[in-house]
């Protein structure tokens, strides 16, 4: 579907079908201050999380775990997952567009049931002013709520022989932020500064560049940084710390996270239509550190279940993906290859006494049971072919192929480690094909039909095998034995364009999405009838049930008619367990996590080109 028409101040952007792509301009224009804002406006995407810094999480169609949600940057894979804590961080003003596939439609991605969101960081090219070779860039925020400071600076060039650069770095300061009421969120400032350095070499045929992103953010929290208010603090605890200032200061951890991205990337498109070569390769860290104050490793007990007095969780990444486009006849076919190690380290302190003096709990220094350590290994294919079946007909089958290795860490903590209660972290594995089909139907020159199909594989993590209990819990051991996901996901679209519905000059542009999915094999704790209370053999702590599904619809409409724009979108999904988390034969319970209903209206007017 090709559409011509007038050119309006600020782009008509539904073009896809289940898919958005958010340009430079917007992203300058309403200027969110964290990651998660910046796809807040498109239906089907919610927000879960606080006011604080690294409590937000991203959702795309109910799937909000960060294992069901792919974010790349530059190509390079990153993400988080710690209890009640964020999962992606970086910093919009870096960013010049970001891509969302919604649902598990993205065959170069491996087990996305949520969608993918594929990140692609500022260019030379879009900052430098024609003709020029070198520029800067200085930008300057504040934010009256939490008196929040934000600097921006970038510098930037390029050489008529194709060798270009690109270093920017943005530092953020600010206070507790201010809620409902104008009350001040206790213990919600933070510092942040984050970084973006590019260096590449460009020719008619080939682009090689290498990137380095970082991104910092320290502040002063409650452990669980997904939480409003502290919770109510009991006169015991009172008097215990002395005061209630104290109590609730007992109560906080001095956190620090940290993610460092470094990608290399080669392109050859040399004037053939059988080469389109893509190679990229990355490494990226997260790293997350956080400490109880010294009042509470005075005087403060912590649960196992709770960490500790102090943590360390580390995500570390090695990806590589080679792929190649080709165009014969009426096809352009897509073949492609892709590893991926995903190395998890997880270690808590804990000085509680009924810990610290136990050789059995390693003296208070343990991989969480619940979080544990490891490495998961992926290899990858595949192959899509879009067929243009007639002027108006396009068919794009495609496959991917996963082999998907995974093998813990052992616990040094002797009650998380007995193979008398089914602690076995050696390595498993699972492997299957992801098939998947996309419809697209010109019906005419001004309305796309779309209809797409995925049943894809998604293998159990490294938390899903390896979480343990310890001996003389009912469901103690491994869960070596466990299936892989999978999910049957329906999407079918329809995208319109009208014009000159009031004017000559005006246009709209709709979208109506609707979507199913279907899980099953997903992998929760085993509790309630799940759990064989009166079994003499062992037990698995994680266990595969019987599935669940969710479904709803998304609208967008997009009004333009010269300098004025009108945005408005709706969603609605439901969803329901086949079952109850704790008994798979019983009746069918309403899934958690589903968003609310959801509706926006936007207007808005440009006065100045």
């Amino acid at each position: 579907m090709d559409v011509y028409g007038n050119r309006y101040s600020q782009p008509i952007t539904i073009d896809k079908p289940g898919e958005t792509l958010i340009s430079r301009q917007q992203i300058e224009t309403e200027q969110p201050t964290n990651i998660a804002e910046l796809f807040e406006d498109i239906p089907g995407v919610s927000i879960d999380g606080g006011a604080r810094s690294g409590g937000e999480k991203i959702s795309i169609w109910g799937f909000s775990d960060p294992s069901d949600i792919g974010l790349y940057v530059d190509g390079a894979p990153i993400g988080f997952e710690q209890y009640r804590y964020g999962t992606f961080f970086f910093d919009p003003y870096l960013i010049s567009e970001a891509e969302v596939i919604k649902g598990s439609h993205d065959y170069k991605s491996n087990g996305k049931f949520g969608g993918t969101i594929r990140i692609r960081t500022k260019t030379v090219d879009e900052l430098l002013k024609p003709g020029r070779s070198f520029g800067a860039r200085v930008h300057l925020g504040y934010n009256d709520n939490d008196a929040q400071k934000h600097t921006g600076v970038s510098v930037f060039g390029q050489t008529d022989a194709g060798l270009y650069f690109l270093a920017s770095g943005t530092w953020k300061d600010s206070n507790d932020i201010k809620i409902g009421g104008g009350d001040a969120l206790e213990y919600s400032a933070y510092t942040q500064n984050n970084g973006l350095v590019k260096v590449g070499y460009q020719n008619a045929d080939h682009l090689f560049e290498i990137s380095h992103s970082m991104y910092k953010d320290e502040g002063r929290q409650p452990w669980a940084a997904r939480r409003g208010a502290f919770a109510n603090i009991s006169k015991y605890n009172i008097k215990k710390y002395g005061s209630l200032e104290a109590a609730k200061y007992a109560y906080t951890v001095q956190n620090e996270y940290k993610d460092s991205t470094t990608s290399l990337q080669y392109a050859y498109d040399p004037v053939s239509p059988l080469v389109n070569l893509k190679v990229v390769a990355a490494h990226t860290n997260n790293e997350r550190h956080w400490r109880r104050p010294d009042i509470a490793w005075q005087k403060m007990f912590v649960s196992i279940g709770s960490y500790g007095h102090e943590s360390w969780t580390s995500y570390k990444r090695d990806y590589l993906d080679i792929n190649n486009e080709m165009e014969i006849g009426r096809h352009r076919i897509t073949t492609g290859v892709q590893y991926e190690k995903n190395t998890r380290d997880t270690l808590a302190h804990n000085v509680s006494k009924l810990y610290v003096n136990k050789p059995a709990k390693n003296f208070g220094v343990f991989i969480p049971y619940f979080d544990p350590s490891g490495v998961q290994t992926s290899y990858s294919a595949y192959l899509a072919d879009e067929i243009d079946i007639t002027d108006r007909f396009r068919i794009t089958p495609s496959i991917r192929y996963d082999y998907v290795q995974s093998k813990g860490k052992e616990n040094p903590a002797p009650d998380y480690n007995d193979p008398a209660a089914g602690h076995d972290y050696s390595s498993v594995s699972h492997s299957g094909l992801s098939p998947r089909i996309q419809l697209d139907y010109d019906l005419t020159d001004n309305t796309l039909l779309n209809f797409s199909y995925a049943y894809q594989m998604k293998a159990p993590s490294v938390d899903d095998i390896y979480a343990v209990q310890y001996a003389r819990a009912k469901a103690s051991a491994t869960a070596r034995q466990l299936e892989a996901q999978r999910i049957h996901a329906y999407r079918a679209s329809v995208i319109n364009h009208l014009s000159g519905l009031a004017t000559n000059e005006d246009t709209l542009t709709t979208e109506i999405t609707t979507f199913y999915n279907g899980v099953t094999n997903n992998v929760m704790n085993r509790t309630g009838v799940n759990l064989d209370r009166d079994s003499g053999e062992i037990q698995s702590w994680k266990v595969n049930l019987d599935g669940y599904k969710n479904y709803g619809v998304d609208f967008q409409a997009q009004y333009r008619i010269e300098r004025l724009y009108v945005d408005a979108y709706a969603s609605y999904i439901e969803g329901k367990h086949n079952g109850s988390l704790t008994d798979a034969s019983g009746q069918d319970t309403y899934m958690y996590g589903i968003p609310p209903v959801s509706m926006k209206l936007g207007v808005g007017y440009e006065w100045i080109d």
